[in-house]
């Protein structure tokens, strides 16, 4: 899937459910990570195929770094989010 022709859609993911620093994440076939919005842990076993249905969008990286120098927490790359996710975790078979 293609997803950047995919943007600001309404779609339907399918990969591996993991938990990342940052939140719930969706692992698609390329290894890529969709982030799941407002899911901070998926409730299933890291490793589980799921489907989830969403808005996907496109986030800009955050500041890691202050003015001063000093590392923040944060995501310092682009990165793909499931907005509005109405459908989570449903499995795989």
């Amino acid at each position: 899937m293609d997803l950047d022709a995919q943007l600001d859609r309404e779609v339907t993911i399918e990969g591996t459910a993991e938990n990342g620093a940052a939140g719930a994440i969706v692992r698609v076939v390329d290894r890529t990570p969709i982030y799941v919005d407002g899911l901070a842990r998926w409730n299933c076993a890291a490793g589980t195929a799921v489907r989830v249905t969403g808005v996907l969008r496109k986030r800009a990286g955050d500041r890691v770094v202050d003015d001063r120098g000093q590392h923040r927490h944060g995501i310092p790359s682009a990165r793909y989010v499931l907005e509005g996710p109405h459908t989570i975790a449903t499995p795989v078979r």
